[in-house]
């Protein structure tokens, strides 16, 4: 009995995680970065929090003595990071930013951060409305690794002021 109610309690939990992550895709601020797992395998780092858990955790640091950051988190949708390594093979991250990239500013994100250095390329974005950041997308690929960061939902931009 325990193990049904396990199986059943898991698929639950699955299927509401993905509803979740297709939530978050229509979302404005969502951001599709494409997959790379067939090329780096499975991500070292791989995060897709949203929906009751994203509210969960706004709860908690709103019950935490940083009121800073709970701020900051009480209008966010969604957190999405993958972080692959790269072990010196960047092309294929590097393409697949080019192509975020291209995607991002033919719908209006706006560019923030463009670094290029020797081996390191570092590309920041923010999707606006009025003076509102409904999202914001953060891509590095470097010769260790790469990653894909994208924040959803209202973000204030005095709050992380005070947060960094």
């Amino acid at each position: 009995m325990k193990q049904l109610l396990a199986i059943i309690l898991g698929g639950l939990v699955s299927f509401s995680v993905a509803a979740h992550i297709a939530d978050m895709e229509n979302m404005p601020g969502y951001v599709d970065f494409g997959n790379l797992d067939a090329i780096y395998g499975e991500p070292r780092v791989m995060i897709n929090i949203g929906g009751p858990m994203m509210k969960l955790l706004a709860a908690a640091a709103a019950a935490s003595e940083d009121k800073q950051t709970a701020a900051m988190m009480q209008d966010l949708e969604g957190v999405r990071v993958n972080i692959y390594d790269t072990a010196g093979n960047t092309e294929p991250a590097r393409a697949q930013m080019l192509d975020a990239k291209a995607a991002l500013e033919a719908n209006d994100w706006q560019p923030i951060v463009q670094v290029k250095q020797e081996g390191e390329d570092v590309q920041m974005f923010t999707r606006l409305d009025g003076e509102v950041m409904q999202g914001m997308a953060i891509m590095v690929v470097n010769a260790e690794e790469a990653v894909f960061l994208n924040i959803l939902g209202n973000i204030d931009p005095a709050q992380v002021g005070k947060v960094m």
